[in-house]
């Protein structure tokens, strides 16, 4: 009955910030003279919601546990996710799966999209559709830890389920005081990639809109040619911040507030300079190459903006890369995969896994040559205990399997099988397009119905890393003396 009960009050507190996030929506709404009428509905509904906090008032959960963290955050992201597609439905924007695969795609910052013109969509689902990215980029869980400690609720769990990193860093002694300190520097770079798009000629709701969606490294514009309806001076700009928004929030904590600059040697940075450097070499060649650009800037600009925006898993396109070589896009498709810094809003398996299984790899092929027993991998000149290797290997395994099975699910539906991979892979991955009927310009309307709802679960499970809801299905996690570290 108390899990129950504690499930009902995080069910509460998210509908209650649902309902305030509503807030800004609603005031826009009324300034351009829209409907207000689906924002107000979606208040009251969020709002009744919320009073179910009431049933709950007075009790203190105590000793929560890991299997109870995870249930209640993947609870809790699909009830986001329903509570979130309302101002669409009542809207009459979308229907039922659209705006549930709309507002999955936003809240898991994944960024893909069933819309085929996204400037018909009024300024205030367009800008509800930008916030719900802002408000999944650092998750509205983590917002929740903050306060959950005044109400009655310990944020540890909920926390490690989800933001399941490699690397657990603590910025704090206590769980609430980190989340605050995320949110903080979240807020500030949104703050600054703001009033930087603005300084490089961008109009000021245009900013805002895009400040969201570059620091959340989601990728939704307002703009149907997203980046590329805008300056080239925008895009360098929005070059700088999806880098600024990959680097894992840690090391702005200790390099700008403890002054710990030796952490800038941290190997995981370095190695998120030289991909980027290094698919950018390719795109930007292929760029050269293509009739889209006609001169060297415009190819650099090209190359570079479209390496970084894979590299880190934002998603934007200032051209239509699926013009470029066929070679170039399986590069891109591929460096998705592995996303920027762990600890950063990326998707992906985070740069700093693809290091550990590229040293892996380089350490068997090591022990074949030499017969050495054992070959040391190490981060930062520190040696990965046994358990986490195992947890890199596992979850590579885990994300190959699970894309091919989508991948097979869609081919199933009569989908063609460029686009039933990349469709199964971008979600998964929450980079947002892919190829094929899914590219760059095109969007996921193309995609049926059923197909829609396993790409809704494949966003949702890739955000909380997979394991968080593949455990879900594994008999023993239900029993009641069950172990979870």
């Amino acid at each position: 009955m108390n899990l129950f009960l504690l499930y009902l009050r995080i069910i509460a507190v998210i509908a209650a910030m649902l309902a305030l996030f509503q807030v800004p929506t609603l005031a826009l709404a009324w300034r351009f003279g829209e409907e207000t009428a689906p924002f107000l509905m979606t208040m009251l509904i969020t709002l009744a919601i919320a009073m179910l906090f009431f049933f709950t008032r007075g009790i203190v959960f105590a000793g929560l546990r890991a299997r109870d963290g995870v249930v209640a955050v993947v609870l809790g992201w699909f009830v986001m996710i329903v509570l979130g597609s309302l101002p669409y439905q009542l809207a009459g924007a979308m229907r039922g799966v659209d705006a549930i695969f709309e507002s999955a795609s936003g809240f898991t910052t994944t960024g893909s999209t069933v819309l085929g013109d996204i400037e018909a969509l009024p300024q205030g689902l367009l800008f509800w559709r930008s916030t719900t990215q802002w408000i999944g980029g650092m998750g509205i869980l983590l917002l929740a830890v903050a306060i959950l400690p005044y109400l009655g609720v310990g944020g540890a769990q909920i926390m490690k389920a989800e933001m399941p990193g490699f690397k657990k860093d603590k910025l704090a002694p206590r769980v609430a005081d980190s989340a605050r300190i995320l949110w903080g520097i979240y807020i500030l770079l949104t703050l600054l990639c703001g009033l930087g798009y603005m300084l490089a000629g961008m109009p000021p709701l245009d900013a805002v809109h895009h400040a969201f969606t570059t620091i959340s490294i989601g990728g939704f514009s307002p703009k149907n040619a997203s980046l590329g309806a805008y300056a080239p001076a925008v895009q360098w700009c929005a070059i700088l911040f999806m880098i600024a928004a990959g680097i894992n929030y840690v090391l702005y904590y200790r390099v700008l507030v403890t002054r710990e600059w030796h952490t800038l040697r941290d190997e995981e940075l370095k190695w998120y300079g030289i991909v980027i450097l290094g698919v950018a070499m390719f795109t930007t060649l292929a760029a050269f190459a293509s009739t889209a650009s006609a001169n060297h800037h415009d190819a650099l600009l090209h190359g570079l903006f479209q390496a970084v925006s894979l590299v880190t898993n934002t998603g934007y396109a200032n051209v239509d890369w699926e013009t470029w070589p066929l070679y170039v896009q399986l590069i891109l498709m591929t460096i998705a995969i592995t996303g920027a810094m762990s600890g950063s809003t990326t998707g992906g398996i985070k740069m700093i896994r693809a290091i550990v299984l590229f040293k892996v790899l380089t350490a068997v092929i090591n022990r074949m040559l030499t017969q050495e027993r054992v070959i040391a991998i190490k981060i930062n000149e520190k040696r990965i205990p046994p358990e986490l290797l195992d947890g890199v290997m596992a979850l590579g395994f885990a994300i190959t399997l699970t894309i091919a099975l989508a991948t097979i699910i869609l081919a199933s539906m009569d989908v063609d099988l460029p686009t039933a991979f990349s469709a199964a892979l971008t979600t998964l991955i929450n980079v947002g397009p892919g190829i094929g009927l899914v590219g760059p310009m095109d969007n996921f309307g193309a995609i049926p119905d059923n197909g829609k709802w396993l790409l809704v679960v494949l966003m949702v499970t890739g955000r909380l890393e997979v394991f968080t809801v593949l455990i879900l299905f594994v008999p023993h996690f239900w029993k009641p003396h069950a172990i979870l570290t």
